[in-house]
């Protein structure tokens, strides 16, 4: 028999093919203290050479690396479970970013690096395409969106633009990917027609206004403020995380983490409408990570416990241990905001780090879990509580 998690999944037979996912997971989370040490170099905190060496590359190593082979990963996955095989074309995504992630991490952005990571963003995209195909919806237009703003991202880089200039199309990926799963779930519960068309005009807002940038740059960033406002306001009104939030364990946690990553995405909307230049002086940082670790990794937290089950197919049991790195993460993002409006290099640093060890003690939480998951207890068909 399969082995019950805290949603009611169960894992039987898929150990083999879960195991072909750790070499992955093993590139992902090597790609992931390499650009979060490279970030604490960027702050001026002495780190080992081959943090100072990936100094400039932080911002692609987190984003076009790991979170491009995570997302496509989850997306392959998901894949499987439509067309109800072991494997599909879609495997192909988390493989080319992988193998981009790991020659970006070796050669640093070399042709080879950029393109593989690029072939794999246009992988994705494909996926993407063919989820839509079979689900028109909304949610899934969204994040098929998502994943053009990645491939236009790495494209452009691979052009040889210049990074600053594309990150706002790489967050897009990552905020695009997230409020579209969000819309997904929230269609569910809210079948009042407002809510799509309200959604439909947020997102249009935020998409236009980045496509704009092509044209003038700085006109398009402030503008996608205007956007980001539109979703945290959408967001807060209609994401499910108002429901679940009253349930104890694991449900509360989660829509803690959205309901605070929500008011990040908000703040960042705020910054780049306050922002005559975006990349000058410290609003840049400030936008950033508004967005990087205010809103997209407080995602990573709520939704951790639920994606890697899914990808290592094993149950995981979750605690109340998960409560002290989320509080430290979102204290370490305020410290930062305000390092960058006072600009203090001191509190900065000390942001960063405490960010830094927020995400390894979550880390550790989550191996933690899994450990107990795979205990005999939790193997004999018991449900892990929350």
């Amino acid at each position: 028999m399969g082995v019950p998690d805290a949603g009611g999944h169960t894992y039987a037979g898929g150990m083999k093919r879960a195991l072909l996912h750790l070499p992955l997971l093993a590139i992902i989370v090597a790609a992931m203290v390499v650009g979060i040490v490279a970030g604490l170099g960027r702050l001026g905190i002495e780190m080992p050479s081959i943090a100072i060496e990936r100094v400039g590359l932080h911002g692609p190593i987190l984003v076009a690396g790991v979170f491009g082979t995570l997302i496509s990963l989850e997306r392959a996955v998901a894949m499987r479970t439509v067309l109800g095989r072991t494997w599909t074309f879609a495997d192909a995504a988390p493989v080319l970013g992988g193998a981009g992630t790991v020659v970006l991490l070796v050669s640093g952005a070399t042709v080879p690096a950029v393109a593989l990571l690029t072939a794999g963003a246009a992988v994705l995209v494909v996926v993407n395409l063919e989820m839509l195909r079979r689900q028109p919806s909304l949610d899934v237009l969204t994040m098929a969106i998502g994943a053009g703003f990645l491939l236009l991202a790495d494209a452009a880089w691979l052009a040889d633009r210049a990074v600053p200039f594309l990150t706002p199309w790489w967050m897009a990926f990552l905020v695009l990917t997230i409020t579209g799963e969000r819309l997904e779930l929230a269609r569910l519960r809210v079948h009042d027609r407002f809510a799509h068309v309200s959604f439909a005009v947020a997102a249009t807002i935020y998409i236009g206004a980045l496509l704009l940038m092509v044209f003038d740059a700085a006109l398009g960033v402030r503008l996608s403020g205007i956007g980001m406002l539109a979703l945290t306001v959408w967001l807060l009104r209609f994401d499910i995380a108002w429901l679940t939030i009253r349930r104890p364990g694991l449900p509360r946690f989660v829509a803690t983490c959205l309901l605070a990553g929500y008011a990040w995405l908000g703040m960042a909307g705020l910054i780049a409408i306050a922002s005559e230049q975006i990349w000058i002086g410290f609003s840049y940082d400030a936008y950033l990570h508004a967005v990087l670790l205010g809103f997209v990794f407080s995602m990573v937290f709520g939704h951790a416990p639920i994606i890697f089950p899914a990808i290592l197919e094993r149950p995981i049991v979750f605690g109340r241990l998960a409560w002290g790195p989320l509080v430290l993460l979102h204290i370490s993002v305020a410290a930062r905001i305000l390092g960058d409006v006072l600009e203090s290099q001191q509190l900065r640093q000390g942001a960063g780090i405490l960010t830094a060890v927020s995400i390894a003690l979550y880390g550790v939480v989550i191996v933690i879990g899994l450990v107990r998951g795979a205990a005999p207890r939790a193997t004999e068909g018991s449900t892990p509580q929350a």
